[in-house]
């Protein structure tokens, strides 16, 4: 079928949906169950239209008869073409509901008009906004939705306020009170489909009020904010709440719309994935290309890679498909930045930390652009300078072992000497114990059997794992840090970005950076790298000799700083870390091995109580974790 015809299906059904509001509407201001069944007749109608849509548009693009262009159109399309139909939904619940009033004359002082003026307006302007590709008429649609919340609180209130004044009419209150609601959400979906437009236009997913940041922030940083002038792709979202993109000021031969062949293939070419909706996965599509895998979630510890699918070009490996690199753009003007956008407390205490480390060893953090604090109903917004460069984690997983071992080799020198000056002879612990407690239900969710293991082997009782954490956080405050320094926080693989060429070297997502035991950057190094998604004998062998480079390197550390307890403190963050990363591990029986390596450990520490714990000694052996 041509896109043609779903185009011209798609304005019937929009116009539908605007003929089902005025309806609604009249039916609030006078009932006629005449009006009421034709009005069910018509919803019935939409949801036939809107499936058939759904139906041609998903035909369309699984069968790759689209230009990349109009695939990332069809799966819009075929999104709001969804919400339309739960819009036309929730106009028969209006309808329903003004049933159980007196009269509909009762409305009449809650002014519904205000509500529908801003519901048909919006109405109006999504087939233009989809035709048009016009961002524009998609922040309107929020901008619709932010008044329409503003009417529904109000008449909240009012309602309320009667209510707890023991209005002579309670169930019209409460009735009414149940009509605005409904009105209310039709503004929630207007905010949904002026979301999916955006992501029709820009090629990613973005909320509206991301959308506004990113504005804001490239505006503060000197850069014009120009929708059609400007590419964005999303790298980076995950456990922390924040979301990463690279913003490029594209070539001017280049629309940000203009088809693309070379990323078609970005999804590995087993065809789309498909979403909450039953279409493809918002993000198959991007402009430029969008990453395709080997981008970890940014939590603590850092994640392993998801896919092989990006060549980890840019921050946390965010790499574009299909082997493309970001190339026009940075090289024609410096004009890509990072946009970093989530919770005001974490990008405060990112910033806050960039400037710190910009001080400390200038260069080795990205700069930051501008920051966006939080205002009422969003978030904060950071733009920082676009590194591009390849994560450590992405060399290993591209079998580049030789620049890998340089770049990590690298990251432990630069380390040894930030925790060196920055030493302070204030005792310190990292609590690992108590880390390891804190998200042991985290831990738990994909292997629970593993993590809450008890019985017995033979005479030998296998004791839960969060009973002997309990009994290490006592132990653990024996034994502090003696000295306080600046530790990374998350310093794992995905966090190093290195550039074999140049040999530059750079640090990401500091927000975790504070004073604590450095023995924290050690034990979440080390097992970044035995987590890693490599299952070959010479592999595993290849990691955990890399593994050993860095622990030889932190023991040196060690033993020149006369650290008494270093090796006591490493266990127990090895076992933490351990612990913790089995929610990056696909495979149970990997995972397995990972939770037996952390039992072992705090096993080994508590045979030793009532020891000196100067004297514990852990063995380099502990590295070698086999795969299955």
């Amino acid at each position: 079928m041509p896109i043609g015809e779903i185009r011209g299906g798609f304005k019937l059904l929009a116009g539908e949906v605007l003929h089902a509001a005025a309806e609604t509407r009249a039916l609030l201001t006078r009932r006629d169950p005449a009006k009421s069944r034709y009005l069910y007749n018509r919803a019935s109608s939409i949801a036939a239209q809107s499936a058939l849509l759904q139906k041609q548009a998903l035909e369309l693009y699984s069968g790759r008869g689209a230009r990349r262009r109009d695939s990332i159109f069809l799966q819009g399309l075929a999104s709001v073409a969804s919400r339309l139909e739960r819009i036309a939904e929730l106009f028969l619940n209006l309808d329903r509901q003004a049933g159980h009033l007196s009269s509909v004359d009762f409305l009449r002082q809650f002014r519904l008009n205000d509500f529908f003026h801003e519901i048909i307006f919006g109405l109006g302007r999504i087939e233009p906004a989809l035709a048009r590709r016009d961002v524009s008429l998609a922040v309107r649609l929020g901008q619709a939705e932010e008044r329409l919340d503003g009417s529904y609180a109000d008449r909240f209130a009012r309602i309320m306020e009667e209510l707890k004044s023991g209005g002579s009419d309670p169930g019209n209150l409460v009735t009414s009170l149940m009509i605005v609601h409904y009105l209310e959400r039709v503004g929630d979906v207007l905010l949904e489909i002026g979301e999916k437009i955006i992501y029709v236009i820009m090629g990613e997913k973005i909320k509206l009020n991301q959308y506004k940041a990113l504005g804001e922030g490239l505006r503060a940083a000197g850069r014009d904010f120009e929708i059609s002038r400007m590419g964005y792709r999303s790298i980076w979202g995950g456990r922390s709440g924040c979301r990463i993109g690279v913003v490029d000021a594209l070539q001017e031969d280049r629309p940000c719309d203009a088809p693309d062949r070379a990323g078609e293939k970005a999804n590995g070419g087993d065809g789309p994935a498909e979403g909450a909706d039953g279409v493809p996965a918002d993000g198959a599509g991007g402009c430029p290309e969008q990453g395709a895998g080997g981008v970890p979630a940014d939590g603590a510890d850092g994640g392993p890679a998801q896919g092989a699918g990006g060549n980890g070009y840019g921050p946390a490996g965010g790499g574009t498909s299909g082997g493309a690199q970001a190339s026009g753009p940075a090289a024609a003007g410096g004009e890509t930045v990072l946009f970093k956008h989530g919770p005001d407390f974490k990008l405060n205490l990112e910033r806050d930390s960039l400037l710190r480390w910009a001080k400390l060893r200038p260069g080795l953090a990205p700069e930051v652009k501008a920051f966006i604090p939080a205002r009422k109903g969003s978030e904060a917004a950071l733009v920082l300078e676009y590194v591009p460069s390849r994560n450590l984690q992405t060399l290993f997983l591209e079998n580049a072992p030789d620049e890998a071992l340089e770049g990590l080799d690298a990251a432990m020198a630069v380390m040894s000497g930030i925790w060196e000056e920055t030493a302070l002879p204030r005792p310190c612990s990292a609590a690992f114990a108590r880390q390891a407690l804190e998200r042991f239900g985290e831990a738990s969710c994909l292997y629970p059997q593993l993590m809450r293991y008890q019985g017995a082997l033979g005479s030998l009782e296998i004791r839960p794992i969060s009973d002997m954490l309990a009994e290490l956080s006592a132990m653990e405050a024996e034994i502090p840090a003696l000295r306080s320094m600046l530790i990374h926080g998350d310093f794992n693989l995905s966090n190093i970005l290195y550039d074999p060429a140049s040999r530059r070297l750079h640090m990401l997502d500091l927000y975790r950076s504070r004073e604590s035991d450095y023995v924290q950057d050690v034990s979440v190094m080390l097992v970044s790298v035995l987590r890693l998604p490599m299952t070959a004998p010479q592999e595993r062998r290849r990691l955990a000799e890399a593994a050993g480079r860095a622990w030889d390197l932190a023991a040196g550390f060690a033993a020149r700083l006369g650290d008494p307890t270093y090796e006591a403190r490493l266990a127990l963050g090895l076992g933490r870390s351990c612990l913790t990363s089995t929610r990056f591990l696909m495979d149970e029986r990997m995972a397995a091995r990972v939770v037996a390596r952390a039992r072992y450990l705090f096993e080994k520490l508590l045979a030793f109580r009532g020891r000196p714990l100067e004297e514990f000694r852990l063995s380099k052996g502990i590295l070698d974790i086999q795969a299955p």
